[in-house]
């Protein structure tokens, strides 16, 4: 859609949904950027369970190294197993929180474009 044909849908709507556009389509001018530390401290609350993946795989892994060097094959190996399987729980984890956030953006969309039909009507 060209600058012109915005121009024109937004002349052809009432006061009430001009209000709602501009709130919905300026609405990324108003914030402000999150930093570094913001944004972990995000990504950990929307998916607590890969920082949790990702340092048991680290446990395992430093712990199944240190057992090697001190000779404890046995140990070793148990370790090299449990740091696959801890792999394994956050590559799923990865995969789950991603289909929840596509979800939950899916059903954020349809509540908008719901609220616009209404609007319309």
């Amino acid at each position: 859609m060209d600058l012109a044909e915005k121009k024109k849908q937004l002349e052809t709507l009432e006061a009430s949904d001009l209000k709602y556009v501009e709130v919905d389509e300026y609405a990324w001018l108003t914030r402000r950027e999150e930093g570094g530390r913001e944004k972990l401290v995000r990504k950990i609350k929307e998916n607590p369970l890969v920082p949790i993946g990702l340092l048991g795989t680290s446990v395992a892994l430093g712990y199944g190294l240190v057992t090697f060097q001190r000779g404890n094959v046995a140990m070793s190996q148990t370790m090299m197993r449990t740091r696959v399987a801890a792999q394994g729980f956050t590559v799923a984890a990865l995969v789950i929180g991603l289909g929840m956030a596509a979800y939950q953006d899916k059903a954020k969309k349809a509540q908008i474009r719901a609220k616009l039909s209404a609007a319309e009507t």
